[in-house]
């Protein structure tokens, strides 16, 4: 990953976490960001990552970015393709490397959604994201 590509994918996910805030706050429904919608975006920039690999090469290192200067995750915001449920609607999660942050870091034990909807909520609605990369 280059320092470069993480900086021109980071104003994708300002603008996703302006926007999620945004609905959020007027009771909209929420459009979620998936990796394939992430990596669509990213290709328009020329960035050239697929869903399987977009994790690794870009969203953890922007990801370390974020928790290392103490910002909200943003890498919260990109979720795997909804799941359907039998019990009640879509399960919503990030993908499984998302979660070695958190684990190596001894916040959590194992995958825990409510801890990842925090960090989403916590990143959705972080009024004071600069517009250029702080990175």
């Amino acid at each position: 990953m280059s320092l470069d590509n993480a900086r021109l994918a980071y104003p994708i996910l300002v603008r996703v976490a302006r926007e999620l805030a945004s609905a959020a706050r007027d009771r909209r429904a929420t459009i979620w960001m998936t990796y394939d919608d992430f990596c669509g975006q990213c290709k328009e920039l020329g960035i050239k990552e697929t869903p399987r690999t977009v994790m690794a090469k870009l969203l953890k290192p922007l990801q370390g970015f974020c928790l290392d200067n103490s910002m909200p995750d943003l890498t919260s915001l990109v979720i795997q393709k909804p799941k359907a449920r039998a019990d009640f609607g879509d399960l919503h999660r990030p993908s499984d490397g998302w979660w070695e942050a958190y684990i190596t870091r001894g916040e959590i034990e194992a995958v825990n959604v409510p801890f990842w909807f925090k960090k989403y909520q916590t990143a959705r609605d972080h009024p004071e994201w600069p517009d250029a990369p702080f990175f």
